[in-house]
């Protein structure tokens, strides 16, 4: 079957490079699957940092994404991706879904975590270029970076339980906990939920909960959970006139003594984005502007003075198709004993 499915993939995927108009319009049969859907994700940037000892400019392939959906008999699915960008290549999704009622949906797999509303966000819709946002070189902590980094959100391996009912969702599994692609390396786990719920349309609130269960040493018998919460607000239709927004609050236990950390501290960490799109309907290939502004500020030690950092990033969406974009963006990182540092960037994104 993979000998079969391989050439038929590889196919659609030229077509869409050559031809995306036609490519999205392309329906895959497969012997067995009901249909098999092809997307790409391409986007190439260009960066700049002041950090010392670091090249002032470099060239980056951010993301080179090639994936398969495919479905059986209209409630099994299956998501299969790979990234071939930063010189090398990984999987990012890999996993299957039951869907056998909107209120019970399983999923099993490699997949995000329902933890960090920013993390959750698709990298082609964000409104900023980088999650992380920390200029090429520095050390100090952003929001996104701290908890990616403590392993409360992104990637792992695990058993996911969605569902939804009127204007509420959730989500509650449990992982690993050792991060993508990674085999078990603690026998520890990892448990995690998420509740949302719509606003008004287009606007919605959340709260999430991760649970961390960590043994030192790996192997030992004893072993310490460590926490974190989240409440989350998101509003704004991708690509949409209008506003596009998201706050967030997260705090807990910060276990990791690398990132300043220890058993009793405790972390906190808050940001906004917003970004407001505009519709062009006279500069020819040019369709909408969204100037955009984030502020984070990020603690990974409530107890102990000038750890923390605060990063801002002013810049500007152009959108020449609703699958292509540009942006054109500085990162200002202020740590609170280092120099303050910048980045600019130039971020295409490109998807079919």
């Amino acid at each position: 079957m993979i000998r079969r499915i391989v050439p038929v993939v590889l196919a659609v995927a030229a077509a869409g490079i050559l031809f995306p108009a036609g490519a999205r319009s392309q329906v895959v049969h497969v012997k067995g699957i009901d249909s098999l859907h092809v997307k790409a994700n391409v986007q190439v940037q260009f960066n700049t940092t002041s950090v010392d000892d670091e090249p002032s400019s470099e060239w980056l392939m951010r993301r080179a994404r090639l994936g398969v959906r495919g479905w059986i008999a209209g409630w099994i699915r299956g998501d299969l991706e790979g990234d071939f960008g930063r010189g090398g290549a990984r999987l990012t999704d890999g996993y299957l879904t039951l869907g056998f009622a909107p209120v019970f949906t399983l999923r099993a797999g490699q997949y995000k975590k329902p933890y960090n509303a920013h993390e959750l966000i698709s990298s082609r819709e964000l409104l900023v270029a980088e999650r992380d946002g920390a200029p090429r070189g520095t050390g100090g902590p952003t929001p996104d970076g701290l908890v990616d980094d403590l392993g409360y959100s992104n990637r792992d391996i695990g058993l996911e339980w969605d569902g939804e009912s009127g204007r509420v969702g959730w989500a509650a599994g449990f992982w690993n906990g050792s991060g993508d692609n990674e085999t078990e390396d603690d026998d520890g786990k990892q448990v995690g939920a998420r509740v949302s719920v719509g606003i008004v349309p287009g606007w919605t609130a959340s709260g999430a909960w991760a649970g961390k269960r960590i043994s030192d040493p790996p192997d030992a018998e004893d072993a310490s959970w460590y926490d974190a919460v989240e409440l989350a607000v998101t509003g704004g239709e991708y690509g949409e006139p209008g506003w596009k927004a998201l706050g967030q609050v997260m705090a807990g236990d910060n276990w990791d003594p690398d990132l300043g950390g220890g058993d009793r501290s405790s972390f906190l960490a808050l940001q906004g984005i917003a970004g407001y799109h505009v519709a062009v309907y006279r500069v020819p290939y040019l369709i909408g502007v969204e100037p955009i502004a984030r502020l984070g500020w990020a603690d990974p030690d409530t107890d102990v003075d000038d750890d923390h950092a605060l990063l801002a990033t002013p810049g500007v969406n152009l959108y020449f198709h609703e699958r292509v974009k540009t942006q054109v963006q500085a990162d200002f990182l202020s740590p609170g004993e280092d120099d303050d540092e910048v980045a600019f960037r130039v971020h295409t994104v490109l998807e079919f």
